[in-house]
């Protein structure tokens, strides 16, 4: 009896040690300062737990913000045991002075406020009193304190938690003891069988060896991860804890993207159209959107109810009928979906009854066209072009959207003729791979190895660029795109747009001197009013999108 305790206890002990990050919670470290410059300004700060200028490996943090007025910068890091040195990288374009004061850590219990041990890196540093001013020589620059701090983070010991795995771990390790002592002596069992049941129940604990708690995105998911919430939060109980567990526990256990890749290697081995809630794989190794009732889509089973027909096309009626009462010109663009292209490497058993003539896209554009609205949708251009040639794909392969090829066949065939513009000359002679946005986020080993020819714009003298425009797109990457040539045609010209006319923007830009793109479905009156022409466009599957919008109004 003795034995076993003693034998529960150490195991207790070791599993409360490897399970210290259920119970044992280092707060995340809060960093503040503040700065003052101009435009848009990106502060990194990596945190050294050695006493050196090695910041390789070190922690790291990152914010971005608007600095044309003097403001508190706020951001944390998580998981940091200790900091003996610290460096903060500072990126923005065109800066000419920088004052940084107040630079402290955990709530000012660590204050950096000995200024002249800071050094710089493509720059010059200047103090003003309690201000550190710096004059940055290139675009992006860093300062070190190189005075050694001893920063260690705020703890807590989740005292419930602890006490449950305890409790629970010397009550399952003890009968565990006593099972194999019984198995043992009662059953006459064999070394091997007694082994095979230690591995057993040793495997069952390597999922929780080594739980992921930083990541807070699956980049092949797409999607947050689930956090992870205490039983008992200021002095309430959470009586979901079960299911919050589970969900936390799924999200992140060890080997988690191993095991999954494994299960769907397996999958696709069993079944060579392989198909999960985002991608399924078509005929010659084709990918396709699932998401978003894609295949429903394709196939022309769903349909605009009378209810939500009527409020689409009455929000694109209201833009046109603004545009025509102010003497801007308004058109209305559809991307066709790459399965109503290439809907032949679709696997067999979609079987498709319903011609694309019926279609929820042709839906819409027959209502609008009775209400004279000026829609393009490239459907027949694009297929008119389809060739057999894969150098010449009208869209990736692996991608949901069009190759540059496809985009331009419908710009140079289509929309140049809605516009009324010359198409720009290009030249086609690059032959290109493609790093789909489909294949990345596929959980599997995909390989596609197909060059396609990228036409490339023979003149080019537009320039873009991106700025971050909350009213329209949260996400930096789907800013504002802006864009000036010197093309003699004063027109000027924007996009409401969604992904697709990406691929679109390089033609656009040279036939305009000024030309915008905003990714965002929302049409803003005030906005369009600086313009002559409004194209709102949109991919095939997001048209449900419209009955959720309201027409707008006059300002």
């Amino acid at each position: 009896m003795k034995k076993r305790t003693v034998i529960s206890i150490v195991i207790t002990i070791i599993c409360v040690i490897l399970t210290n990050k259920f119970w044992f919670n280092i707060k995340p470290l809060q960093i503040s300062l503040n700065a003052k410059g101009s435009g848009i300004t990106k502060f990194e700060f990596f945190l050294n737990k050695k006493d050196n200028n090695d910041f390789k490996k070190a922690k790291y943090g990152v914010v971005e913000t608007n600095i044309d007025n003097a403001e508190n910068i706020e951001f944390f890091i998580n998981r940091i045991h200790k900091t003996k040195k610290i460096k903060i990288t500072i990126t923005s374009p065109n800066q000419k002075k920088i004052t940084l004061s107040k630079i402290s850590l955990r709530y000012n219990k660590y204050k950096l406020d000995n200024l002249d041990a800071f050094l710089a890196e493509n720059a010059t540093l200047k103090l003003d009193g309690n201000k550190l001013v710096i004059y940055p020589k290139a675009e992006s620059f860093s300062i070190i304190y190189n005075k050694p701090v001893n920063i260690k983070p705020a703890t807590e010991i989740d005292i419930k938690i602890l006490i449950v795995i305890a409790v629970l771990t010397f009550l399952l390790s003890y009968k565990l003891t006593s099972y194999l002592a019984d198995f043992k002596i009662l059953n006459n069992a064999s070394r091997l069988d007694i082994i095979f049941l230690l591995i057993f129940f040793v495997l069952l604990f390597i999922p929780m060896s080594n739980i992921d708690t930083k990541t807070e995105k699956s980049p092949k998911e797409n999607r947050q991860l689930s956090v992870y919430k205490t039983f008992i939060k200021d002095n309430d109980i959470n009586f979901n804890y079960g299911e919050d567990f589970n969900n936390w526990f799924s999200d992140r256990f060890y080997l988690r993207d191993k095991t999954t890749e494994l299960h769907n290697i397996l999958k696709r081995t069993i079944n060579r159209n392989y198909k999960d809630n985002f991608a399924l794989i078509g005929k010659e190794n084709w990918l396709f959107l699932v998401s978003g009732n894609s295949e429903r889509n394709y196939l022309n089973l769903d349909k605009f109810s009378e209810k939500d027909l009527k409020k689409a096309v009455d929000y694109i009626v209201s833009i046109d009928n603004y545009c025509k009462k102010h003497n801007k010109k308004f058109i209305f663009l559809i991307c066709p979906d790459k399965n109503k292209i290439y809907g032949e490497y679709y696997p067999d058993y979609y079987i498709k009854n319903i011609p694309d003539s019926e279609s929820r896209a042709n839906q819409l554009i027959s209502e609008l066209n009775k209400r004279g609205v000026k829609t393009i949708y490239p459907y027949n251009v694009l297929k008119a072009n389809k060739t057999s040639d894969q150098t010449k794909l009208l869209y990736w392969k692996n991608d949901t959207h069009w190759s540059t090829y496809g985009a331009y066949t419908a710009y140079n065939e289509s929309i140049s003729k809605a516009l009324n513009i010359e198409p720009v000359k290009i030249k086609i002679q690059t032959l290109e791979k493609h790093k789909g946005d489909i294949s990345n986020r596929l959980p599997i080993n995909y390989k596609d190895d197909t060059e396609y020819l990228t036409p490339k714009i023979m003149s080019s003298n537009a320039k873009c660029k991106q700025i971050t425009n909350m009213k329209h797109n949260k996400l930096k990457k789907r800013g504002d795109i802006i864009c000036v040539s010197k093309n003699q045609n004063s027109t000027s010209i924007v996009f409401y747009r969604d992904s697709f006319a990406t691929n679109l923007i390089p033609f656009i830009s040279e036939n305009y001197s000024s030309s915008e793109f905003y990714w965002t479905n929302k049409v803003n009156s005030k906005e369009i009013d600086k313009f002559n022409i409004i194209v709102f466009e949109t991919v095939e599957r997001l048209l449900p999108k419209l009955a959720e919008l309201k027409p707008i109004k006059e300002n």
